[in-house]
C-alpha cells in the first residue's frame, strides 16, 4: 500500500544554513512517498531564495513583509497551506528539522477520522487553555480539509494563549484525538542555553533561530544573555555542520 503523500511547509526569512538543512533533512528521512517542500519567504536577502528556486523539489511562495496584518509568520504559513497540493499537511519551522527515519510515520501516517492533530507537545499555561499543553506550531501536522476550521494558527484569545494553541483548543473540544509527541531536550547540542536545542517526534529545533538573525538584542534580554549569536547560534550551526558531516 503506498504511504500517503505529504506537503511540507515552512516559513522561512533569511537563515539560509538552517533552511537548506530542512530541505536536505525531508529528501533524507521522507522515505517512498510523494511530497512536496512549501518554503515560504518573507523577504530573505541572504541568499535563500536564489537557492530554493533551484531546489527541484521546493515551491518557493514570496510573502512580503507588507503583506502583513496581524503575526506575519502565522499568515505567511497560512499561504503555504493553502498552497498545498496535498491533504496531509506537515507544518514546521525553518529552523526544525527531521533526524529519524519514523518521523512522518508517526504523525501524519496516524491521521484518519479519529485523530486530527499531532506533533510537538508543548506543555505551559495559559489562561485561555484549559488543557495546560498544546501541539506547538514547529512541528504540527494536520488534514489541509481542517485548516481554518480546527487547525487555526492565529490567536482568537489574544494574549491568553499562543500562536498555534487554538488547533488544540478546538480538535478537543469537537471530540477528536490528538497525537503528542513530548518535546525532550537535546542535550547533544546543548549550547547557550540549557533548555534549547529540543527533540520532538524525531523532529530537531533549534528554536529562536529567525528572532537572532532579525531582533538579537531582545532575545538576550529574554534569556538573560544566553541565547545570543556568538554564545548560541554560531556553536549549534558549527555543531551541527559536526554532527551531519556538512561541506558547506
Amino acid at each position: 500500500m503506498a504511504l500517503p503523500p505529504v506537503s511540507i511547509v515552512t516559513v522561512t526569512r533569511d537563515g539560509l544554513f538552517f533552511t537548506r538543512l530542512l530541505v536536505e533533512k525531508v529528501r533524507q528521512f521522507v522515505g517512498e512517498r510523494d511530497y512536496e517542500i512549501i518554503v515560504v519567504d518573507r523577504g530573505s536577502v541572504d541568499g535563500s531564495r536564489r537557492w530554493l528556486q533551484g531546489q527541484p523539489d521546493v515551491r518557493l511562495v514570496r510573502f512580503g513583509q507588507w503583506r502583513v496584518r496581524g503575526h506575519g509568520h502565522a499568515e505567511a504559513a497560512a499561504r503555504g497551506i493553502r498552497a498545498a497540493s496535498h491533504e496531509r499537511i506537515v507544518l514546521i519551522d525553518s529552523d526544525a528539522h527531521p533526524v529519524a527515519p519514523g518521523w512522518l510515520e508517526g504523525t501524519v501516517d496516524q491521521l484518519d477520522g479519529r485523530t486530527r492533530l499531532a506533533g510537538a507537545a508543548f506543555v505551559d499555561t495559559h489562561a485561555g487553555n484549559p488543557h495546560g499543553w498544546y501541539i506547538h506550531p514547529h512541528f504540527m501536522v494536520f488534514l489541509r480539509s481542517d485548516f481554518e476550521q480546527l487547525v487555526v494558527l492565529r490567536k482568537c484569545r489574544g494574549d491568553a494563549t499562543d500562536t498555534g494553541e487554538e488547533a488544540t483548543i478546538r480538535v478537543l473540544a469537537a471530540g477528536h484525538d490528538i497525537l503528542r509527541h513530548p518535546i525532550t531536550f537535546a542535550t547533544d547540542f546543548a549550547v547557550g542555553h540549557p533548555r534549547v536545542p529540543t527533540l520532538a517526534g524525531g523532529v530537531f529545533h533549534a528554536w529562536y533561530v529567525s528572532r537572532l538573525l532579525h531582533n538579537a538584542p531582545e532575545v538576550a534580554r529574554e534569556t538573560d544573555g544566553e541565547v545570543t549569536p556568538e554564545r548560541y547560534l554560531e556553536p549549534l550551526m558549527n555543531k551541527l555542520r559536526q554532527v551531519h558531516g556538512l561541506g558547506w
